[in-house]
């Protein structure tokens, strides 16, 4: 009995179960607690992946979306997948979502600026042999791996951690 046990334990391991989305409203605070952003639907209704959605960034620390009278610093229309989480930068310039199922042909990494969105479909990376599958998709972000944004030569980059290797993007509206 103990043998099958454990058996059963190992392969949970190698199977990530996938969630389906949940299409809420959700908030990120960046790292050191001075920009938030808000991801909202502008109406409400029975297929909320053909609403339209607004990310807006405002200075300051909120866990949901402030008065009307606080006026965000930058907004842009969003992208949504049914699923909440992001990075924010320190200075509140970038708002990051990252993907944690590969897809080749569709945008894994989406950047939003206040000038530009910028997107990276999977087959950008190179990352997509000796991914973890799942029962409907392929893992590529490392599971506990670390996602950040960092400063090189005063330019801004999203680090990425994934299963093959490791990226670092430019959040740069000249590309």
């Amino acid at each position: 009995m103990n043998k099958v046990l454990f058996l059963l334990l190992g392969l949970s391991e190698f199977s990530v179960a996938d969630q389906p989305p949940d299409w809420s409203a959700f908030s990120v605070q960046s790292e050191n607690k001075k920009w938030s952003a808000i991801v909202h639907p502008e109406g409400i209704s029975d297929a909320p992946w053909e609403d339209k959605w607004v990310l807006n960034i405002y200075k300051g620390f909120y866990l949901s979306r402030p008065a009307p009278y606080i006026k965000p610093a930058w907004t842009t229309e969003y992208k949504a997948s049914g699923y909440s989480g992001g990075y924010l930068s320190n200075d509140g310039s970038t708002f990051s979502y990252v993907e944690f199922w590969y897809y080749p042909n569709r945008p894994v990494l989406r950047m939003y600026r206040a000038k530009c969105n910028v997107q990276k479909i999977g087959s950008y990376f190179e990352d997509g042999n000796n991914l973890q599958k799942t029962a409907s998709h392929q893992r590529w972000l490392k599971a506990g791996g670390n996602v950040k944004y960092e400063l090189i030569d005063s330019k801004l980059y999203l680090r990425l951690e994934t299963i093959n290797s490791v990226h670092k993007v430019q959040a740069s509206c000249d590309e």
